[in-house]
């Protein structure tokens, strides 16, 4: 019984997340970015240990934030990016503008945490939405490590 429930979790999961992602249009590593969201996928609804009910209201609502989240970074990336490609010919005033909307950025990815923390406890228990950022923690560290045992010395 927990095994069945555990696979139609992550079965919602994944199609969920596979039909977000597919809504933004791919990207240059479409394969890897889809194994990756599959991998968090399969990871968070193992360690929430969702409901079926909970899994058909939660994936829709974090795989929104996930967009959300993933375009306020690409912003921030973006900045990034117009500073290295510079490559020292800026001025004092452009710097500023720089740091101003990289905290910009940085605000606006605390504002949507904010916003979904607020959603999440409309669809989990308190104890669930915590589980959520630990699992999330627990993924970014795994993700590293794993990227760390893979490149060569």
């Amino acid at each position: 019984m927990k095994f069945q429930k555990y696979l139609v979790l992550t079965t919602i999961a994944i199609l969920f997340g596979f039909n977000s992602f597919a809504q933004r249009g791919g990207g240059p590593h479409k394969e890897d970015i889809d194994a990756f969201k599959s991998k968090k996928i399969a990871f968070i609804t193992e360690k929430l240990n969702l409901t079926p009910q909970e899994a058909q209201q939660f994936w829709p609502v974090y795989n929104l934030f996930e967009q959300e989240k993933w375009e306020a970074q690409k912003e921030r990336r973006d900045i990034e990016q117009k500073v290295r490609d510079m490559d020292g010919d800026v001025t004092d005033k452009q710097i500023l503008e720089f740091t101003q909307k990289m905290v910009d950025t940085h605000f606006a990815e605390a504002e949507l945490m904010k916003k979904y923390n607020k959603k999440f406890l409309e669809i989990l228990s308190p104890k669930k939405v915590l589980k959520l950022y630990q699992a999330e923690q627990q993924f970014r560290v795994e993700m590293i490590k794993q990227f760390r045992d893979r490149r060569p010395d």
